[in-house]
């Protein structure tokens, strides 16, 4: 079995029986030495040694590498999944050690101040270090760090309403997930994007790639959803069609160098458009299938 505590080979029943000794070893010298309760102090806060745990998280040791995919829609479900999956088990993880700590913490400083009012040791100097002996290693007792990948998980809510875009028949959605690699050489997913196609485009359109950033809001981080219509040059009719859309409540602006040409599709950033809601990102979706459609045509 797996040992998770930090210190000693104990099993849980002798570390909870030793720290129990320890908190009423340190409580008794801290009333009987009245002196200083210094001694007594230094006891009691060794009774937390044998339930200290080691250091656990589950976030992956990263490898530097950036590798964009295509994957399949159920892996983008599974990447949702696992985001909600971990945001509530850091709630979970949280409310469990706290509850764990206090469960020994508090009734051994319930235990220290009847101990103290009946030995008449009711200073508030001495309550005091009781309270943060036992009561503030009790709230970080057992701490589980669970890692959720910031970012993507940020993100995940715009792509979400995105893809609930009902596209026209002929158009199609392909997502991307950007790995990395953790030290045994699993996948570790870190980033979002997905490309809306043609089944049958015209020989100079790629695609129009679906795209979030973060920008820095007046209360916190948001999420930015775009689009970048790809091209092959800025010769044929595809960029033509893209450079001159005309799209009400978004920016059209053309690009692109070398091999490919680029019409980014945002929303304004004047006015607190720094931040794209979920209507916003549905609407973005149906501009750019509605795109696809002229082109197509054009």
């Amino acid at each position: 079995m797996q040992d998770y505590f930090r210190y000693f080979k104990l099993g849980a029943a002798s570390r909870m029986a030793l720290a129990a000794g320890l908190f009423a070893v340190g409580i008794a010298l801290e009333l009987s030495l009245k002196a200083s309760p210094l001694p007594g102090f230094l006891v009691l806060m060794a009774g937390w040694l044998p339930l200290m745990l080691k250091k656990a998280t589950n976030k992956p040791d990263d490898q530097g590498l950036e590798e964009w995919r295509p994957v399949p829609m159920s892996e983008v479900d599974r990447l949702d999944d696992g985001i909600r999956a971990s945001i509530k088990l850091r709630a979970k993880t949280i409310s469990w050690s706290a509850g764990v700590g206090l469960g020994l913490g508090v009734p051994a400083l319930i235990a220290s101040l009847f101990a103290s009012m009946a030995t008449g040791r009711s200073d508030i100097a001495f309550v005091a270090a009781n309270v943060a002996a036992l009561f503030v290693p009790a709230l970080l007792f057992g701490r589980i760090k669970v890692f959720t990948p910031g970012t993507i998980a940020m993100k995940m809510p715009s792509f979400r309403a995105a893809l609930s875009v009902r596209l026209p028949e002929g158009v199609n959605v392909s997502p991307y997930i950007r790995f990395d690699k953790d030290a045994s050489g699993g996948d570790v997913p870190e980033d979002l994007r997905f490309m809306i196609e043609l089944k049958r485009p015209p020989a100079d359109l790629v695609g129009i790639q679906v795209q979030a950033a973060i920008n820095k809001g007046p209360n916190g981080a948001v999420p930015y959803l775009y689009a970048v219509v790809l091209t092959k040059g800025k010769a044929g009719p595809s960029y033509r069609t893209a450079r001159g859309a005309r799209i009400d409540g978004f920016e059209v602006e053309p690009g692109g160098e070398g091999e490919y040409g680029t019409v980014v599709i945002r929303q304004s950033t004047e006015g607190g458009g720094y931040y794209t809601s979920p209507d916003d990102c549905r609407e973005l979706v149906g501009a750019c299938a509605a795109l696809l459609q002229r082109i197509k045509a054009a």
